[in-house]
């Protein structure tokens, strides 16, 4: 392999990668976006699985002063995000981290085993950091069994580390969602990260899913992990999570950051609502909390 395809795949497999350190585990993931707001305020996103960063989300029972009752809040503590860099002239070695981030969790559907966290960061990232998402439209019509990819993660929660193998299978069903696998191996630490596939139309590498899980054999009492049976999600689930949570400016250029946020916040609203007509709310004519009854 040349020099010029090797810093193609660093810049478009490598950079991206990042390793994610939550309350409970290490784990990986990718920058998918990073650009301002009209105000100016960049926004820059990382995907990873839900599992990993799980520890840092709890939920405990708070006092609402506006429905007038106990009810359950979700806390989400942040995690912490490492970046890495490499450098000419073989770009094989990690010179260190290019920076470290709180990141907040900002969506995530635990069912699917997606999570996207926000980095708490000013300035845009450079084009280096961040992947090419595989299209949208291009999913049924260009992934194939048989394909060439690169797993890529923080692998035991070192630095991010590639491996290479096909798609394999693409139709297994774990928790009542579609998985794919491939035979790039993976292991603990990869959780989050992403798989590549090179696209010989468009010329670079894209990202097509999260590794997110592996094949146990079971012999006796241990637990053997099989490395080149790695399930992961595939990209148009990642998709359906960002549009359920109103995040599709990140892929689709006709919508913005802030149309999205309007639509998010009016959902929010709207939840909101439905709950304190259930449980409580605000009389018209009073402005006093209701006493909640029995549905």
């Amino acid at each position: 392999m040349n020099l010029k395809a090797i810093e193609q795949l660093h810049k478009e497999i490598l950079w991206p990668t990042v390793r994610i350190r939550a309350k409970d585990a290490w784990g990986s993931g990718t920058i998918i976006y990073s650009e301002p707001d009209k105000e100016g305020k960049c926004h820059t996103y990382v995907i990873s699985c839900y599992h990993v960063i799980s520890g840092n989300i709890a939920v405990e029972k708070k006092w609402d002063s506006l429905v007038g009752m106990e009810v359950k809040k979700e806390i989400r503590t942040p995690v912490e995000v490492e970046l890495f860099y490499y450098e000419p002239p073989k770009f094989s070695h990690a010179k260190g981290i290019a920076g470290s981030y709180r990141a907040n969790i900002v969506a995530y559907d635990a069912d699917q085993d997606v999570v996207l966290l926000e980095l708490d960061r000013i300035k845009r990232l450079g084009d280096a950091f961040l992947c090419w998402l595989f299209p949208k439209d291009k999913i049924e019509e260009e992934i194939h069994i048989f394909d060439e990819v690169y797993a890529v993660g923080a692998a035991l929660a070192q630095e991010p580390i590639a491996t290479k193998g096909t798609i394999t299978f693409m139709d297994s069903i774990i928790d009542n969602y579609e998985y794919w696998m491939s035979t790039a191996q993976i292991i603990f630490g990869n959780s989050g990260g992403a798989i590549f596939r090179y696209s010989e139309e468009r010329k670079r590498y894209e990202f097509i899913g999260i590794p997110a899980r592996i094949a146990v054999s079971m012999a006796g009492f241990s637990a053997d992990p099989i490395t080149h049976m790695g399930y992961f999600v595939p990209i148009s689930r990642v998709y359906n999570v960002l549009a359920k949570n109103y995040y599709e400016f990140i892929y689709d250029k006709s919508k913005t950051y802030e149309q999205c946020k309007s639509e998010r916040e009016k959902a929010e609203a709207e939840a909101r609502k439905l709950f304190m007509a259930k449980f409580g709310g605000i009389d018209s004519e009073d402005k006093g909390i209701h006493t909640p009854v029995d549905t």
